[in-house]
């Protein structure tokens, strides 16, 4: 099958969306993890997680950027965090209507960042 420039111009498109669309995926992926780390940081804060579990979110954290800047340089960290806090104060408004308590949703927040970390450590190691 021989493919025309026109067949060659759509291929080339497709792949530099998808490229874009990688990024933008690693982006919101990221801005997710910091939310959740900024969510155990208040909640350590608020007496709900201990000291060292919060120490263990910042380990598996660091792991976390370092996974993805290095997947993608470009991403804007600085922007990323700020939206990260909003996404935190969003979460403890709803938890907060909701009479549940935050120890619940703190935990799922460690457990989220540990997971994470977990499962790209031996894809790091690999690199």
């Amino acid at each position: 099958m021989r493919v025309g420039a026109r067949g060659w111009s759509l291929a080339v498109c497709l792949v530099s969306m998808s490229a874009g669309a990688v990024a933008s995926n690693f982006s919101a992926s990221l801005k997710n993890y910091y939310a959740q780390f900024e969510i155990v940081v208040a909640c350590e804060e608020q007496a709900q997680l201990s000291e060292a579990e919060a120490d263990a979110a910042e380990a598996a954290m660091d792991k976390i950027e370092s996974y993805y800047l290095k997947k993608d340089a470009s991403i804007d960290k600085d922007h990323l965090l700020d939206l990260a806090e909003a996404d935190r104060d969003e979460g403890f408004r709803i938890m907060g209507r909701s009479g549940g308590g935050l120890r619940p949703y703190c935990r799922q927040s460690l457990r989220d960042l540990l997971m994470k970390a977990e499962e790209i450590a031996p894809v790091a190691s690999e690199h």
